[in-house]
């Protein structure tokens, strides 16, 4: 390959960019991620064009000999051997303009039927904004495709003209949709295209170019130099990895925790770790093996910690150094598992992964690679053993914002589960007692999604507060409570009682860690 580096900043309009992908112009490289976007950022895309505001720069790269995707949007693209550049960034949102905005009908056999209609996008030339759905019956409504193709435009326009409405409405409509058939046709592209040099330095090069802010993340980064080098393809392989972890609802699992699991898979710290060690080695084989010991992790603290939705998960740090554990001890005891639940409470409730330094947290590691291999009683660094370890208040409000929420929704989860585990793709559904709503722990219930599906009668608040006391007591309400609710004394006395009777609940539970001190 060329070593020599040129790089060319530019615009192109958006007809040209799409007419030239239709030919094969451009090419998408196996290890871009798949298509992910969600249809509110389809609608803010075609609303920042709608109203003339940027929508970020691209990044092309012209090179030879490199695999390609062969799918843009539900389309299947032609391929070139003269003059290709490969999309490095600004995939996701050629995907969505080639997606929406190409006429099926110009590709009869070329089209992937399950995709497309994530792909249907609707303007409301009446309402002037875009929709996912319409009613059939909408006369209002266009497939945004047909906005942009000229003779679809014209046959919409003149049924339109059909239409019983005034001539000022049917003019303004016209007008609406007309205008934006303009604006797609005449907007232009910010793109920065590269030619020569390797993968790493055509990233390198927009990510300092680049004035949107784009984030390249190291698993591109990665996946690019790995398939060069190794024809492995990270990204790909990773969101077929976080697929497997679905029923577990670990899908949304950052790539950015699974990458430093397999750098601690090669027996090092992870912060210790650079891109060069890995390419090194044997990405693909250390990839597999993390593989391995997150899945272990994703089901502990699913089944037995009752993390049952990665938001709940208290510190990211946690679900890497519980990898690390199975990595060094796959198999471990029962009583092994007990001490490593244990580590698992203390952490989240000590706030141990905010008070160290990074040297410290080097330190910890030790101490906790130490505890897995059976070197350590309990796998705690502490600087100094005087000084003990402390939680932070009890939580004004219950959500999956801060440390401390998680904390005591993972104790109240243990109170409902006790020695069960929870099954699969479990959820979690609140009930507030109070008509107010307030996010206050003592005025919310928690419910499992098959705990509350078992019986209708219960999804009553009434007949669950007036149901057995043993059920209630998991859910930290007692008989004086429950008579406090049905005197209608709600905010004036039941959610202070609860309240009160959670933090006491929850301070014996912290107790029973010793070396952490309850605070108020």
């Amino acid at each position: 390959m060329n070593d020599k580096i040129s790089v060319k900043p530019d615009t192109i309009y958006l007809e040209d960019l799409l007419e030239e992908i239709a030919n094969g112009g451009y090419q998408i490289p196996v290890f871009q991620r798949e298509f992910v976007w969600k249809t509110s950022q389809i609608l803010e895309l075609f609303d920042s064009i709608l109203k003339g505001y940027p929508i970020g720069s691209l990044l092309f790269w012209k090179t030879k000999d490199y695999k390609t995707k062969n799918e843009i949007g539900p389309y299947i693209i032609k391929k070139s051997n003269s003059d290709i550049k490969y999309v490095l960034d600004g995939f996701q949102r050629i995907s969505t303009l080639f997606g929406v905005l190409m006429n099926p009908k110009n590709f009869p056999e070329e089209i992937n039927h399950i995709k497309l209609k994530e792909f249907l996008i609707f303007f409301d030339i009446k309402e002037n904004n875009f929709s996912k759905q319409t009613r059939k019956d909408n006369i209002f409504s266009i497939p945004l495709y047909k906005v942009y193709d000229n003779r679809e435009l014209f046959d919409f326009i003149r049924q339109l003209d059909k239409e019983n409405i005034t001539e000022i409405e049917k003019n303004e409509y016209i007008d609406n949709v007309r205008n934006l058939h303009d604006i797609l046709h005449k907007y232009r592209l910010p793109y920065v295209e590269i030619k020569g040099g390797d993968i790493e330095s055509a990233v390198e090069i927009f990510a300092r170019l680049n004035s949107t802010g784009t984030e390249i993340s190291e698993d591109y980064i990665l996946s690019a130099r790995s398939y060069v080098e190794m024809k492995f393809n990270l990204i790909d392989s990773i969101t077929e990895f976080l697929n497997t972890l679905n029923s577990y609802n670990f899908e949304d699992l950052k790539r950015d925790m699974i990458l430093k699991c397999i750098y601690n898979a090669r027996g090092t710290f992870y912060y210790d770790v650079n891109r060069e060690d890995l390419l090194k080695d044997n990405l693909e084989y250390f990839t597999q093996a993390a593989y391995i010991h997150i899945e272990k992790t994703v089901k502990f603290l699913y089944k037995k910690l009752f993390v049952i939705d990665i938001r709940l998960l208290p510190y990211p740090a946690q679900l890497i150094f519980i990898s690390e554990y199975f990595r060094l001890n796959p198999d471990p005891t029962v009583v092994e598992l007990q001490f490593l639940k244990k580590w698992f409470w203390i952490t989240t409730y000590s706030n141990y992964f905010t008070i160290y330094s990074l040297s410290q947290q080097r330190n910890a590691y030790q101490v906790f690679c130490d505890f897995a291999q059976g070197k350590h009683p309990n796998g705690i660094y502490q600087i100094n053993d005087d000084i003990e370890f402390t939680t932070a208040k009890y939580p004004s409000k219950l959500n999956f914002t801060g440390v401390r929420p998680k904390a005591l929704q993972l104790f109240y989860l243990k109170s409902i589960l006790g020695d069960n585990e929870p099954q699969d793709m479990e959820g979690i559904k609140e009930i507030f007692i109070s008509s107010k709503k307030d996010r206050t722990p003592g005025n919310i219930i928690l419910r499992l999604s098959s705990e509350f599906d078992q019986s209708t009668d219960n999804k009553i608040l009434n007949n669950f507060i007036n149901s057995n006391s043993d059920i209630l007591e998991k859910h930290f309400i007692t008989k004086e409570m429950v008579s406090l609710y049905n005197q209608g004394k709600i905010d004036d006395g039941f959610i202070d009682k609860r309240n009160e009777y959670l933090k006491s609940k929850e301070r014996e539970f912290v107790e029973t860690m010793e070396i952490i001190k309850y605070i108020e």
